[in-house]
């Protein structure tokens, strides 16, 4: 089976103590249903453009498309895997932020997969880099690093693209902005959120039978978050996914 992830991430820029990239994978021959979905879930909770976690704001069509793009996930055979990074503890970060970022990136890609071991396209979210061939260079670390474990050099290809053409990208902003704010919230007592954003990280939390969407994961197949670098493992606690599907839109907010 052939896959597409789609990558992007949240908290480079800025104040942020933390910066976190998420890759969405979908079979490839599933990919006009899944924009279907996507466009209906739009049209359904009245979000007109874009979808973008800096846009959830004041609405409860903008938490619910949240929950929903949760919910599609844990129940299809899409996979997220994410990589929440904490600026001070990962040393590259202070020398070349650039270059520490596309180390990171690279970790992921391979780790996601590894855990695919299928053939793997990746779209990532466009960015104004001094190297102009990053993207490249991450299939082909990547899969160096998979042949060193043995493994077969699966990625195919990673490309930067515009988000507004591609439902995935847009899908993995959210969902990567969120796992980045919800761990931001738990360690950051000077951060500012939206009342609607703080709904979307309690009820995502809910869905997933957490308390609080700030912990990382067992190594798992379907959602993945994982705490980088060593330090930061398993803090505040590492915790198993149980999902919940009975966590219900809201009427308001």
């Amino acid at each position: 089976m052939e896959y597409l992830a789609f990558g992007d991430e949240s908290g480079t820029t800025g104040k942020d103590k933390t910066y976190s990239i998420g890759l969405l994978c979908l079979p490839k021959a599933k990919l006009p249903r899944f924009n279907d979905y996507v466009d209906q879930l739009k049209k359904k909770r009245g979000i007109v453009g874009e979808m973008k976690w800096s846009k959830i704001k004041n609405s409860a069509g903008q938490v619910n498309i949240c929950l929903d793009l949760l919910n599609m996930v844990l129940r299809s055979s899409c996979c997220f895997h994410s990589i929440i990074v904490d600026k001070k503890s990962y040393n590259n970060w202070q020398i070349d932020r650039e270059k520490a970022f596309y180390q990171t990136y690279t970790y992921l890609a391979k780790t996601a997969a590894k855990t695919l071991n299928s053939n793997l396209d990746i779209y990532i979210d466009q960015k104004c880099d001094r190297y102009k061939r990053n993207d490249e260079v991450i299939g082909i670390v990547a899969n160096n690093m998979l042949s060193q474990l043995g493994l077969a050099k699966i990625i195919n290809s990673v490309s930067m693209q515009n988000s507004k053409f591609h439902n995935g990208l847009q899908v993995v902003d959210i969902l990567t902005g969120a796992v980045n704010s919800g761990y931001m919230n738990e360690i950051d007592i000077n951060l500012q959120l939206s009342e609607a954003k703080r709904l979307v990280l309690a009820n995502m939390a809910k869905m997933l039978s957490w308390d609080k969407l700030c912990y990382d994961t067992y190594p798992n197949k379907d959602f993945n978050i994982w705490h980088f670098p060593s330090e930061i493992r398993a803090f505040p606690a590492t915790k198993i996914i149980k999902p919940d599907f009975s966590v219900k839109p809201l009427k308001s907010i």
